[in-house]
């Protein structure tokens, strides 16, 4: 049976075994869930369908029920195709297409929660806008899922992924750091590569406060997928380029568990620190 509980190991597997890291992690899937190859594969890829029809079925006219969200993906949307966007045609789309997604959760559409429901929109950004404009079939997609698994999983056993639990490090900066090891591969990048890309993306997100206005996953949340997807962006092109996180991967991820330990629980989704406690949000929640 195939194991790693850190990305140290999850690389060295990968290099011994002379396999691929989404391989590895499939594997492992496959162990601890009595699947075959098959059937992993099917709900990976199931799973990667639901995020190219969450993005599809995006509507910007829809609000939520607290009326704070929606439309501000169309908003994106109408500015890209204005070409108005300086950060290039590639770095626009993810911009909107992470905004689309956490706007369609607030909505109450269907999403994938990668790791969690208030992270849905980083993942699916960097993948969907890779699969739009460049030469990547659905089958790497998928495989570029498995390894963004692989260190979620990781991260989840070692700290944690729930703003509740650690903050929006543990969400965002997850999720960020999960879908900068999925671009290092689709780039042809190698183990070490992913985990350093990981590493430099959590290690950018340390200390970021979990502090939803009226305890709902609009307010800074959806904005903040934006940030995380774009931190995916440079976190994979700095570890591409060859630039290596001075702190291990690993010690980031037991740095992101000590930070959220010494937080205070005013800025662990209770609303009750941080922009939660705002002048504006208290002009928000006196006028619901």
């Amino acid at each position: 049976m195939i194991e790693y509980h850190s990305l140290k190991e999850l690389q060295e597997l990968s290099i011994r075994q002379k396999k691929e890291v989404w391989e590895i992690v499939q594997q492992e899937d496959m162990d601890t869930s009595e699947r075959t190859a098959e059937q992993s594969y099917a709900q990976m890829l199931e799973m990667y369908h639901a995020m190219e029809d969450a993005d599809a079925r995006y509507d910007g006219n829809l609000r939520s029920a607290s009326k704070r969200a929606g439309g501000d993906g169309e908003k994106l949307h109408q500015y890209n195709e204005a070409q108005k966007n300086i950060c290039g045609l590639f770095v626009g789309k993810v911009m909107e297409k992470s905004i689309k997604m956490g706007e369609s959760n607030a909505c109450m559409r269907r999403i994938v929660a990668a790791p969690t429901a208030g992270s849905c929109g980083v993942l699916p950004a960097v993948l969907l806008s890779y699969h739009e404009d460049f030469d990547a079939d659905e089958e790497q997609m998928v495989h570029g899922l498995y390894v963004a698994a692989g260190i979620g999983k990781v991260i989840a056993e070692n700290a944690f992924i729930a703003g509740a639990a650690g903050g929006c490090q543990a969400e965002i900066g997850s999720a960020s750091a999960m879908a900068a090891s999925a671009l290092v591969y689709l780039q042809g990048g190698d183990a070490e590569t992913m985990m350093h890309a990981a590493g430099l993306a959590l290690k950018n997100m340390l200390g970021l406060a979990c502090d939803p206005v009226a305890g709902l996953v609009e307010v800074p949340c959806i904005k903040r997928n934006s940030y995380g997807a774009v931190n995916a962006l440079t976190s994979a092109q700095l570890a591409l380029a060859g630039i290596r996180s001075a702190i291990a991967p690993d010690d980031v991820i037991d740095s992101m568990r000590r930070i959220g330990n010494q937080m205070p629980a005013c800025l662990k989704e209770t609303s009750e620190g941080g922009l939660a406690v705002s002048d504006s949000a208290a002009e928000y929640l006196g006028s619901k």
